[in-house]
């Protein structure tokens, strides 16, 4: 029977254990409000409290009072450094993106003006032949423009080094666009 006393001894010290845990858990979690609930204010801070209330309130009623201010016409904020893109005779641009993805070349150009119709005709060029000729839309942007994008199937294209033109025209203005890509 000795025996049986100390294997509850034994229960009875890890059952104590574990509440002295759990107990040193939840005051760490209370101290440091992870229960989510709001902590308690002072009575002295709370008098404040309302004054700061009541001065949001009287500010709130101010700025209802007063006019609304205009937003900026598109035209007044510059988008851009140096000569209005917008303004040029001709129109310019850069492709960012061409590489293979999976069985298809895609290629992203985007286009320095603000653009809201027209078209993007890209010729990939090899030793001087065109290879292969594309046309895609255009789509506008916030203050510039992109050609719709192009996906080609690789299959259909030489291996080695393309050269890549893209003709950009819309409202009577045209450019071209040149990049490199290897497949």
């Amino acid at each position: 029977m000795p025996k049986r006393r100390k294997n509850y001894r034994w229960l009875w010290g890890l059952i104590f254990l574990i509440l002295i845990v759990a107990t040193v858990v939840v005051a760490i979690l209370v101290r440091n409000n992870l229960f989510g609930e709001k902590p308690k204010e002072n009575n002295q801070n709370t008098s404040q409290n309302n004054t700061d209330d009541q001065k949001n309130d009287d500010k709130k009623e101010d700025d209802a009072k007063k006019p609304e201010e205009t937003p900026a016409k598109k035209e007044d904020v510059p988008q851009y450094t140096g000569d209005n893109p917008n303004k040029a005779n001709s129109l310019s641009g850069v492709i960012s993106y061409a590489d293979v993805s999976g069985e298809d070349l895609v290629i992203r150009v985007n286009i320095d003006q603000f653009l809201s119709n027209g078209n993007c005709t890209i010729n990939i060029v090899k030793n001087g032949s065109v290879v292969l000729t594309q046309t895609a839309g255009i789509m506008e942007s916030v203050s510039t423009s992109t050609c719709d994008g192009f996906k080609i199937p690789v299959s259909g294209l030489p291996k080695g080094d393309l050269q890549l033109e893209v003709l950009v025209e819309s409202e009577g203005k045209s450019g071209k666009i040149t990049g490199r890509v290897r497949i």
